[in-house]
């Protein structure tokens, strides 16, 4: 058998480590990624710092040992000196690995000397707005003279720092930066719009969504599918105003028909009240029984405005107690309106052959009408697990006047798993002397669920003074 090589270790280096052993940055940095600066820059920061002389402060890095193979020796690298009052460069002028480390460098004296090796290096531009952003005033003024003569000769190339300049923005003095490098940049860069769907900071998304709002650089498909998709909650606000100020009567298929359809039930709403403006009011009608209480309300609205009367349109939907297919929304919407005779038609739905309907029928005779502890009770004992589920929290008020019997009853092992469970909340709502009596023959009951809540009243000590109610 041939004998194996052992082969030498090749550890991947964080950036800072590949310039100081001198890559340059196109080699060590993935330059279009604006969180590769920002890290560039902390990482160093933290490598050169030497608080009382001692080890450099890891900030939360992880630290390599300097015997490790292939990590930078930074104890080699540039640094202040404090009798020569200049950098320590290895060579003069220095090259632009060297002058990147030092334009990140811990000391601020550090910074402001790299600064004047800056000129003519478009490479270094990145850093050069990244002081523009300094915490010391004398880095920062100098950074900025600089950065206006670099940003004047980069021409249409400044447009690429835009993403940058707006991860820069930021921090405490880094709206300068942005500033100008969108007056640089000219009328419409293309970063912004990127950086709304891939940069991991939300402030950065919302900021990228604004810039690109004002400059008109989002098309009506960008919009909605901003409007619909982004993350972030602000973004998906802005990109939805903007795209229904676009909203036409020639143009509002092609805008409203995402917006009639979303997930989302704020777009979907905000799609019916723009139906009014563009003259297809009547159209709101459709949306009537959707899921969502607020969609409802924006229909009624919009069809109240064109003159029409929407609890007609609910009454004629839940006419018949056995409508196959009845959305849950037209009796929700029933119940909403108000109007005149709706418990006369919610009642008969609480018997519906489908179970959702059953269930939202008897959610809206609880927003209509007070329903009776009889009543609630009978609903306990439906096949649908959301009836049961209603009924149980509108029986809380009402758990120390239901009996006994009829506990124990729901608790019995031969009722359904959902109908147990639904029991198990509402004794869990009565006093502890009657949930130890009652639960004390669960304790080794095939549901985990009421075997645990048994073994816990078990355990339960009693109140010490005696009130078991």
């Amino acid at each position: 058998m041939r004998k194996t090589i052992p082969l030498t270790p090749t550890p991947r280096l964080p950036p800072h480590d590949r310039l100081l052993l001198g890559e340059t940055l196109s080699e060590a940095v993935d330059t279009a990624d604006p969180e590769a600066w920002v890290d560039l820059d902390r990482r160093i920061r933290s490598a050169t710092a030497r608080p009382g002389g001692g080890q450099p402060r890891g900030a939360g890095l992880p630290q390599r040992r300097a015997d490790e193979p292939g990590a930078g020796d930074w104890a080699a690298a540039p640094r202040w000196d404090e009798e020569a009052l200049d950098v320590t460069w290895s060579r003069f002028p220095p090259s632009e690995p060297e002058n990147a480390i030092v334009l990140c460098h811990d000391r601020w004296q550090a910074r402001e000397a790299a600064l004047a090796f800056t000129a003519g290096r478009p490479a270094l531009l990145p850093l050069l707005l990244t002081r523009c952003a300094d915490s010391h005033p004398r880095v920062r003024e100098r950074a900025r003279r600089m950065a206006v003569r670099a940003l004047d000769a980069s021409g249409s190339s400044a447009s690429r720092m835009v993403p940058l300049a707006l991860r820069l923005s930021l921090r405490p003095h880094g709206g300068w930066a942005l500033e100008h490098v969108m007056a640089a940049a000219g009328p419409l860069p293309t970063g912004p719009a990127a950086l709304i769907r891939t940069s991991p900071l939300p402030p950065v998304r919302v900021r990228a969504a604004r810039l690109c709002l004002e400059r008109g650089l989002l098309t009506a498909a960008d919009l909605a599918e901003l409007a619909l998709g982004a993350p972030d909650r602000a973004v998906r606000h802005l990109c939805l105003a903007a795209l229904l100020a676009q909203v036409t009567a020639d143009a509002s298929r092609q805008l409203l028909a995402p917006l009639l359809a979303a997930s989302s039930a704020v777009a979907r709403s905000s799609g019916v009240m723009a139906l009014h403006r563009v003259g297809r009011g009547r159209e709101a009608a459709a949306h009537l029984t959707d899921p969502s209480a607020r969609v409802r309300s924006a229909a009624r609205l919009v069809l109240t405005m064109e003159g029409e009367d929407p609890p007609s349109h609910y009454r004629a939907l839940c006419a018949d107690p056995a409508a196959p297919g009845l959305p849950p929304g037209a009796v929700f919407g029933l119940a909403e309106t108000g109007a005149p005779g709706a418990t006369a038609l919610l009642r008969p739905l609480a018997a519906h052959p489908e179970g959702r309907v059953r269930a939202a029928a008897l959610a809206a005779l609880l927003m209509t009408d007070t329903l009776s502890p009889d009543e609630l009770m009978a609903a306990m004992e439906d096949p649908h697990p959301p009836v049961v589920r209603t009924a149980r929290k509108a029986l809380v008020p009402y758990v120390l006047l239901v009996p006994e019997t009829w506990l124990a009853s729901l608790l019995a092992p031969a009722r359904p798993r959902h109908v147990r469970r639904a029991g198990l909340r509402l004794l869990c709502a009565h006093g502890l002397e009657l949930r130890k009596r009652l639960l004390a023959p669960l304790e080794l009951d095939d549901d985990p669920e009421v075997a645990h809540e048994a073994q816990r009243a078990r355990y339960e000590p009693l109140p010490p003074d005696g009130s078991h109610s």
